[in-house]
């Protein structure tokens, strides 16, 4: 009985795999079944850009527009290439130049390389990925472009880190009013774009400070505006150059280029980075609670480390505290805003931030009622950094520790 038993289990399954053969050979013919195209035909290799004339010429739409998308139903798409700093590929200016920061633009890139950048990448957190950085963050995440010439718009789709996606209006529209992209900014900005021959040009503002402009933690502000151009070249390479201009953190805007290749057989997959996120519970515990929630607030903490409201106590003593509330802002070119040591708030007349050694001097008011802050930040990259120091206040002296809020 056992015996007979074992020998129709093993016909059966004989049968079973037969037919699972038989339906994934039917489906590969069909070549339109995406749940298997996760990886390209050659074991999940990345393709190398192939060069400007990959694969023949760069194909059309009806509408006699570069098809920067698929050519063949139900599969194809973009392989990112993996650039972790973009000094690699400036062209503009020269690498030897390099990239043209404002001081403490450049001191805070060059600690995060040092200190943070593995531990405090805000894609770690499942942070959208603003800019070109989409394009650069290695190869197993594809991007795909959705033409639509009837409605004057394209559809940028990107797999990482969780189903982003942007709009790109071809229908003639202007940004909305600063008023309005400085009251309602996003990670993925504005985007308007047009063609100039076979370059779609692609004009982005209205970024909040929650992104890296590169995985190395370039950084950026509000007033970020990116210009991307992208060429497909042929059938397999698509070229893209793009221009970042930021007053709040650069001296003056400066340009990347690269190539892209084209994954025949590959196709944007479901990748939800925040169902089973478990770094941010990691980087809490590891960090002993220090850092709040992780990534609470990120949108508005990765631009100039004393831009934010920061809230705490001052005193001569801990029985003595009271509350204290400064209130900074960042425009380019001075630390502005408002010192608050009790019911009246007073403006800051002075601010200095060494990026040396990351302190700050503050002064507010005059008179008996002039305030003088002399700080050092702690936990600089944390969204909930704080600074510490001195307090001095006609002939009061204490300490104070002010902790950022958003």
């Amino acid at each position: 009985m056992r015996r007979h038993w074992i020998t129709r289990s093993l016909i059966t399954s004989a049968i079973l795999t037969f037919s699972f053969c038989l339906t994934a050979r039917s489906l590969a013919a069909q070549a339109v079944d995406e749940s298997r195209l996760r990886h390209s035909g050659d074991g999940g290799r990345v393709p190398e850009p192939g060069g400007k004339d990959a694969g023949g010429p760069a194909p059309r739409l009806a509408d006699g527009t570069p098809n920067l998308g698929r050519t063949e139903i139900g599969k194809g798409a973009w392989l990112p290439k993996l650039y972790t700093d973009y000094s690699a590929i400036l062209v503009d200016p020269p690498k030897s130049q390099g990239i043209p920061f404002q001081p403490w633009a450049k001191a805070l890139q060059e600690y995060r390389h040092k200190v943070t950048s593995e531990s405090e990448d805000p894609a770690s957190f499942c942070i959208p990925l603003a800019g070109s950085h989409p394009y650069t963050r290695g190869g197993v995440h594809p991007i795909e472009f959705i033409q639509l010439p009837e409605q004057k718009r394209i559809l940028q789709l990107m797999e990482f880190p969780g189903h982003n996606w942007r709009d790109i209006f071809l229908d003639g529209r202007s940004h909305p009013s600063k008023q309005e992209l400085e009251e309602y900014p996003t990670f993925m900005g504005h985007s308007i774009g047009h063609w100039e021959g076979a370059t779609l040009v692609v004009d982005t503002v209205g970024f909040n400070e929650g992104t890296w402009i590169d995985k190395e933690g370039h950084p950026h502000t509000s007033q970020l505006h990116v210009i991307e151009k992208l060429a497909r070249t042929s059938m397999n390479n698509l070229h893209i150059e793009a221009t970042f201009e930021d007053p709040g953190a650069y001296t003056r805007p400066w340009t990347i280029a690269f190539d892209l290749a084209w994954g025949a057989d590959w196709a944007i997959k479901e990748y939800i980075c925040q169902s089973n996120n478990r770094y941010q519970d990691y980087y809490v515990k590891t960090t002993k609670g220090a850092t709040g929630t992780g990534n609470a607030g990120a949108e508005f903490g990765h631009g100039h480390p004393a831009k934010g409201t920061f809230l705490g106590e001052w005193g001569p003593n801990g029985g003595t505290e009271d509350r204290l509330m400064v209130l900074m802002d960042w425009d380019g070119k001075a630390i502005t805003g408002t010192i608050n040591p009790g019911p009246q708030a007073m403006p800051i007349t002075k601010a200095e931030l060494n990026p040396d050694n990351w302190t700050l001097h503050l002064e507010g008011g005059a008179g008996a009622a002039r305030v003088v802050l002399d700080g050092k930040f702690e936990n600089l990259t944390w969204l909930a950094r704080s600074l510490t120091g001195t307090y001095t206040q006609g002939n009061q002296r204490g300490t104070f520790k002010i902790t950022r809020q958003y």
